[in-house]
């Protein structure tokens, strides 16, 4: 049986109580069913086994239950039920593996807040520096890489040598709200314009009411074919070059998030193998080549 595989019994509910709490609950309810009553005696007795094994804590049902993965809403990527792009890697991935773990997703801002607050919990996708915590890397694991997201510049107008953030006014350049990344380019991105989705974006500057957006590859690319519109903009790369970042489960470091991202790990190598994420990422999907240095730069805050 895997390590996170829930029992019956010493699984607490969705909303997780103090440890060992939950499963006492649940003990303590056999006492006033029908057979407890009938048989007390034999109650009494297995409430006593039931309940030390809560309060001991230590069963590898009890350590799937003490772990929480937040997970990033990507509209195009990540909404716990597309069956595409990350919904459908996470279902193959858990369905391989066992794993048993609960999951909730938030938008950007909120899901970082949530997992910084949760110290029995992972977060998905995401990358060690996205949360602003590589000064304190030895407190989290991360996995090995999912796929790489680029940061790129998009325009309604082809520009001769190709458009660079120079060129634009800061107030006339958007980006997702929630995304880390553009701190990372300068003084000025304090000045740029936080839009909820790439759909609006991508209105925005048709609507001449920006002049240029920051986006993630590949998701703007997924929103615009959503559009059915693949080549209705045109992208360059932010200058110095197109900057990669490299996509992880990160976890507060325990022994129960350790393994498992030994689990995570040995299955994310299999299916990058087998070509099983190459498929199910599609056309657009970049990954990290063998000895490939990445840069690691905020994503999301």
């Amino acid at each position: 049986m895997s390590l996170f595989v829930k029992e019956k019994c010493l699984q607490g509910p969705r909303n997780r109580a103090p440890r060992g709490v939950s499963c006492m609950l649940s003990v303590r309810r056999a006492v006033s069913s029908m057979i407890c009553r009938r048989e007390r005696r034999w109650c009494r007795l297995s409430l006593f086994v039931l309940g030390l094994a809560c309060l001991l804590g230590k069963t590898p049902a009890n350590a799937s239950d003490s772990l929480t993965l937040y997970m990033y809403y990507l509209p195009h990527r990540l909404t716990e039920d597309s069956g595409r792009q990350y919904d459908r890697f996470l279902e193959v991935l858990f369905d391989r593996t066992g794993l048993a773990i609960e999951r909730k997703s938030a938008p950007l801002l909120r899901a970082s807040n949530l997992f910084r607050q949760d110290q029995q919990s992972c977060i998905f996708p995401s990358n060690i520096r996205a949360l602003k915590l590589d000064t304190v890397a030895s407190r989290f694991g991360t996995s090995d890489t999912v796929d790489i997201v680029s940061l790129r510049l998009y325009t309604a107008k082809r520009q001769a040598t190709g458009a660079a953030l120079a060129d634009f006014r800061p107030e006339r350049v958007g980006y997702i709200r929630g995304s880390g990344a553009v701190h990372f380019l300068g003084e000025n991105s304090d000045q740029y314009v936080p839009i909820a989705s790439e759909e609006q974006l991508i209105r925005m500057l048709e609507l001449d009411r920006i002049d240029a957006f920051l986006g993630h590859h590949p998701d703007t690319a997924l929103a615009l074919e959503d559009l059915d519109r693949p080549d209705a903009l045109h992208v360059s790369p932010v200058a110095p070059d197109t900057l990669r970042f490299p996509i992880t489960f990160v976890c507060h470091d325990s022994a129960v998030s350790r393994a498992f991202l030994k689990t995570v790990n040995s299955e994310i190598a299999r299916m990058h193998a087998s070509g099983v994420t190459r498929d199910i990422f599609g056309k657009h999907a970049e990954f990290e080549q063998p000895d490939e240095h990445t840069e690691e730069v905020p994503l999301t805050e």
